[in-house]
């Protein structure tokens, strides 16, 4: 079976549905750019906006001269505060997964994604790169994904879930993205366009170009002030995947990683085991950030793509190419297959032709000097090495990443990751891990549809108390 239509990278589809805040005054309509600019000025003092309009009215105040000129002072003087006001609601359609692994990654934003954990990939979701203009490469890029996206077909008859079966599926896998989040989220995004900071695809330049577009029409003072702003680094740092080779990691780390989670280092500021109390939550809270786990985990760019979006761990990732390029070295340590792969070897090796099909078409594509394109060919199950950041409430708290990730129904490999770290802590620092545990331990409930027995290690539980709390929380008002 061959694609049932070719798309390519560059056919992204982008709406920005809405940029905030806006009113509606005496019938007109009053933008962000001049809402936020007449907030950011500091001219008038406890009153509402709308009577700062009321003022601005009274004494014939250009409004458009005064949105430009209050704009350029802030950005002149290197403040960020006018520019994180400004809401961006947009949607992407028709992106691939390489740029998607971009777009989630500023730490300010919401991201809502769709999941290849739950929806069936299909044939006309694959892209081709659109830096491809040799018909003979472009035929080879369609004859490898159409065979990775059989040999995912076909996992799926043999009984493998759709999470596992997606690791033989490469980046050029399509996907939609909503996400809310300030313009100075995206300023890194625009800079790497406009300064080609590190690797710069053709999608990422038009999915860049097209959202200019849209803010120039809702912001365009805000933008261009904020944009002309020339210092060298006038963006908050971001993780990204698409630097050119750099061995950070390598070096950071003093050594080749091994797959998985293992503890670099716990820091704090004075003695925290006598400071953390779960049972006081104003010291937990206070504490927060004087206190982090430090690691080191390698795991497939699938799981990536999922732990980059807990944007309240910090993060520093190595560059894709570095991570192919280990990968090829030792394919047995550096590609991920999921075990309900693995332990059935009539579907691991066809797993792994599929996977070093891809990896072929890398090296060939690599070899043509098509460095961009050879990106979307890298499959997911490639591993790729981050050191992340743990503070307090990513270890401790329900919402943070132990307590959601060691749920049973959080994916495998991140759910393995956070377990190994739990476990590493527990041998480093025991008075912490007796504060961790999973989502339920802390709530006291299973906030799931169907509960599991884990919940059962903290306390009595039966399929009557779990419909009582799911209820009871249903038809709460």
């Amino acid at each position: 079976m061959k694609l049932s239509k070719q798309h390519y990278t560059d056919e992204l589809e982008i709406d920005v549905l809405e940029v905030a805040p806006s009113i509606k005054y005496k019938n007109t309509y009053i933008g962000p750019d001049e809402i936020i600019a007449i907030e950011g000025s500091g001219t008038f003092e406890r009153v509402s906006l709308k009577e700062k309009i009321e003022a601005m009215t009274e004494q014939k105040i250009d409004l458009k001269k005064f949105t430009r000129t209050v704009h350029r002072e802030s950005t002149r003087r290197g403040h960020a505060s006018l520019s994180t006001s400004a809401v961006i609601f947009s949607e992407v359609r028709n992106c691939s997964r390489l740029l998607t692994m971009l777009l989630v990654s500023p730490p300010y934003g919401s991201y809502l994604q769709e999941s290849q954990r739950r929806s069936i990939i299909k044939r006309d979701s694959l892209l081709i790169p659109a830096e491809l203009k040799n018909k003979k490469l472009e035929s080879q890029f369609i004859k490898s994904l159409d065979n990775s996206l059989n040999v995912y077909y076909w996992l799926i008859d043999k009984g493998i879930k759709l999470e596992d079966a997606r690791y033989v599926i490469p980046l050029a896998c399509s996907s939609s993205l909503f996400s809310s989040a300030s313009l100075e989220s995206f300023i890194y995004l625009i800079s790497k366009v406009n300064k080609k900071i590190g690797i710069v695809p053709i999608e990422l330049n038009h999915y860049v170009n097209k959202l200019l577009e849209f803010l120039q029409a809702f912001i365009p003072e805000l933008l261009n002030a904020r944009l002309d702003f020339c210092n060298s680094n006038n963006y908050y740092p971001m993780v990204d995947p698409l630097r050119e080779t750099d061995y950070l990691i390598s070096r950071v780390i003093n050594g080749s990683p091994k797959l998985g989670a293992e503890i670099i280092k716990i820091e704090s500021i004075g003695r925290a085991e006598e400071i953390v109390s779960a049972a006081d939550i104003s010291k937990l809270n206070a504490y927060n950030n004087f206190f982090r786990v430090v690691t080191c985990e390698v795991l497939s760019l699938a799981a990536y793509h999922q732990a980059i979006r807990h944007r309240t761990v910090h993060t520093m990732v190595e560059p894709i190419p570095e991570a192919v390029e280990r990968a090829k070295k030792n394919r047995d340590k550096y590609i991920v297959v999921p075990p309900s792969i693995k332990i059935r070897e009539e579907l691991s090796i066809r797993f792994l032709d599929a996977v070093d099909e891809l990896m072929t078409l890398h090296d060939i594509l690599i070899g043509e000097n098509e460095h961009e394109a050879a990106l979307y060919a890298t499959p997911q199950s490639v591993a790729i090495t981050t050191i992340r950041s743990y503070n307090l409430f990513n270890l401790v708290y329900p919402m943070g990443f132990i307590a959601t990730r060691t749920c049973s129904k959080a994916q495998w490999e991140e759910r393995s990751i956070a377990y190994k770290i739990w476990q590493d802590i527990e041998k480093q620092a025991a008075w912490l891990s007796q504060l961790l545990g999973e989502k339920c331990k802390h709530l006291g409930y299973c906030p799931e549809r169907e509960w599991c027995p884990i919940i059962l290690k903290y306390r009595e539980y039966t399929d009557d108390l779990h419909q009582k709390y799911f209820k009871g929380f249903m038809e709460k008002k």
